[in-house]
């Protein structure tokens, strides 16, 4: 047994790996011994190809059951377990809950997911990323609002961004974030909303529905779309407000960069634990909200005026969130550097 060996378990959407990358990467910054276990049916390996990270591809309750067996031993192999969350995580908390082994989990979204309730009460410490989250588990004592951990990007100007993306120095510009999956509703009305607002430029990470896009519309001069862009820190230095689904990792990324947005929380989502992601930020006056049933093309318009407008206020109450060192705090209280606050 390593001692000093970290097992990430992690898969599903990107609202639950990127967390764990977050981590393996601090880990790895530290030196410290890790390594990822990461479940699902279409896990894009690009993303781990610089972590020691085993890939299990789930696709039915009989696959996941063997991986569950698989587990077994890193469970026993391994002293301390961080899980982000989703069905990807279930085997390995349930062996390391079976068998008393240290866990701790991250939690991405106000109203916490069903395996992270599931298995709270016997963790050794559950990350938060609001004050608000706390009120959904019933032991208090083992939660630690930390923020979501954000991965690391490179450093990058706005300028430099901008040059990238040939975009002109001093424009205003709009980023369009439908999420991991992509959303149609949302990409459709910003290309829209663009021919309206000939004088901003808009760049829109379309994710699946790209060529779709491509296909079934006239892509104005100012609009900028990528299926997926490598070097995220790019296409957000380059942004002055944003668009978004209001994931847990989409809002805390937004966070990061101090970028005041527009969200749209994904109405079938578990729970409609987006809205309350949403709410959260929007309370905290970060930017705005807009529910999905009551977006067109003239709200959506009139909100990003609104908001392009007063982005510097917007900007000043995000400087005041204390938790974008979310990443560093984690793995601080993981070594023990520091204890619970």
């Amino acid at each position: 047994m390593n001692k000093n060996c970290y097992l990430i378990i992690t898969g599903g959407t990107g609202g639950h790996i990127f967390p764990a990358i977050a981590i393996a990467q601090e880990l790895k910054e530290r030196n410290l011994k890790y390594k990822i276990v990461v479940i699902g049916p279409k896990i894009q390996t690009r993303a781990f190809e610089q972590f020691n990270a085993k890939i299990y591809y789930k696709y039915d309750k009989l696959s996941l059951i063997l991986h569950t067996i698989k587990i077994f031993k890193s469970i026993f192999s391994e002293p301390k377990i961080i899980a982000t969350g989703s069905y990807a995580s279930f085997p390995a908390l349930f062996w390391a809950w079976l068998f008393r082994k240290p866990y701790y989990l991250i939690e991405e979204n106000v109203i916490p997911g069903r395996v992270v309730r599931f298995f709270s009460k016997n963790a050794k410490m559950v990350f938060l990323p609001f004050e608000e989250a706390k009120e959904h588990f019933k032991r208090k004592d083992n939660l630690f609002v930390t923020g979501v951990p954000v991965r690391m990007f490179n450093k990058v100007s706005k300028k430099e961004a901008r040059e990238i993306l040939k975009i002109p120095e001093k424009s205003k510009v709009v980023l369009v974030l439908g999420g991991s999956q992509g959303s149609r509703k949302i990409n459709r009305l910003a290309v829209k909303v663009a021919e309206k607002l000939s004088n901003y430029e808009f760049i829109i990470i379309a994710g699946k529905d790209h060529d779709r896009l491509w296909d079934e519309f006239f892509i104005p001069r100012n609009v900028r779309v990528f299926e997926f862009f490598e070097d995220m820190s790019v296409p957000y230095m380059a942004s002055d407000i944003a668009i978004s689904r209001a994931g847990g990792s989409a809002i805390s990324e937004l966070i990061y960069f101090k970028i005041p947005a527009i969200y749209i929380p994904y109405p079938k989502a578990k729970d409609n634990h987006q809205y309350y992601n949403a709410k959260a930020v929007v309370d905290r006056e970060f930017g705005i909200m807009i529910k999905e049933d009551d977006l067109d093309v003239n709200v959506l318009k009139e909100a990003i005026i609104e908001v392009m407008e007063n982005r510097e206020t917007y900007k000043k109450n995000i400087l005041k969130y204390n938790y974008s060192d979310a990443r560093e705090r984690i793995v601080d209280y993981l070594q023990g550097i520091f204890e619970k606050v």
